[in-house]
């Protein structure tokens, strides 16, 4: 994500929209990203301390393609069947519960050690 209040985050596209909507007529997509990053974890920490320091806040939003950046990497389906709609950003009850399920598919895929890139803080 290049602007906005996410800038230099990493995320993951859910869904696109190349030709626009009704709302908003240029191409945009639905991104999937994190917020704030797990911090780094040592073999002789507690269990409790490991577990807390896993924890990603992941967040949702429909971003213009000029903000975003591509890269070659990329990530498996984070949601099936790509069952988010940006109307659904729109219900706060909706978008916590998504929220809440990437979340968990987030830490999911960092405990497995899979895209181990993706959960690395951005430098720049």
């Amino acid at each position: 994500v290049l602007n906005g209040r996410y800038a230099g985050r990493k995320a993951v596209v859910l869904k696109t929209y190349d030709e626009g909507t009704q709302e908003k007529q240029y191409g945009h997509a639905l991104i999937a990203g994190i917020d704030r990053y797990p911090r780094k974890v040592h073999k002789r920490m507690s269990k409790v301390k490991i577990h807390k320091r896993s924890k990603i806040k992941p967040f949702l939003k429909v971003m213009n393609y000029n903000h975003l950046m591509p890269t070659r990497y990329s990530v498996p389906e984070i949601i099936p069947d790509q069952k988010v709609a940006p109307k659904d950003l729109k219900d706060p009850m909706k978008k916590k519960r998504i929220r809440f399920q990437i979340r968990v598919k987030f830490e999911e895929r960092y405990k497995q050690g899979k895209s181990k890139w993706f959960f690395d803080k951005l430098r720049f």
